[in-house]
């Protein structure tokens, strides 16, 4: 039996007129959870989906969401986005000063708890928090703008966090964000990657309409 892949599908991707479309192909398909970015204009140089497009999105599905926080102080930011069981939410370790009390929390209201791990973030908060963590997103570029290169680092970044997972008592996902094509997403699994966070470089550069051709492409690609 091949291993399970998990497939992210980012909606930040998408066009509004689109959400609806993707969301209906999303639920046919099965994918693991919709990827939702938010933004604050301070940890990183953009601004992008809020409450509302969350109510919204919560409105049309029941798929489980995989929130990922780009912001400053995420501990006063997260409780305004309304999440449930088995939902997904990281957090950049940097941003806050109590990171492994925000992931007991998070993991207090059944909600998958996760770091987000940029280039330039040290894999030591990994370390400190293995007994507390559900999943890592690890960035294979700089968070706040869709359609970047993989940083060179990024591979060997990716094997060091996934010996590093091996200490845990329990699987911890490795789920990889930034410039998942399929030559990248061949060489991020043998790296380590469980998961794929999906958007402009993979599965969404067609539309709505193309994405369950991309999806098994993709995944019949990079599973070979």
């Amino acid at each position: 039996m091949s291993k399970h892949i998990g497939i992210y599908p980012s909606i930040m991707c998408s066009k509004p007129w689109e959400l609806k479309d993707y969301i209906k192909e999303f639920e046919k398909i099965g994918i693991d959870a919709i990827h939702f970015d938010v933004m604050d204009g301070h940890f990183v140089p953009n601004i992008t989906l809020g409450t509302g497009d969350l109510e919204a999105i919560r409105s049309l599905t029941d798929l489980p969401l995989d929130l990922h926080f780009m912001t400053e102080e995420p501990e006063k930011i997260i409780p305004y986005f309304k999440m449930k069981e088995n939902d997904l939410c990281s957090f950049h370790p940097e941003t806050t000063r109590q990171p492994y009390r925000l992931l007991q929390h998070l993991q207090s209201k059944k909600i998958k708890a996760g770091l987000a791990i940029s280039p330039g973030t040290s894999v030591e908060y990994i370390e400190n928090c293995l007994e507390v963590l559900d999943f890592i997103l690890v960035m294979a570029v700089n968070p706040g703008f869709a359609g970047q290169k993989m940083v060179p680092s990024h591979l060997s970044k990716l094997a060091k966090i996934k010996e590093i997972t091996k200490k845990a008592t329990h699987k911890i996902e490795i789920i990889v964000d930034g410039n998942t094509t399929v030559p990248n997403s061949i060489l991020m699994l043998k790296a380590g990657a469980d998961s794929f966070v999906v958007g402009t470089s993979s599965m969404m550069k067609q539309g709505p309409e193309k994405f369950e051709e991309s999806y098994h492409q993709y995944l019949n690609e990079i599973s070979k």
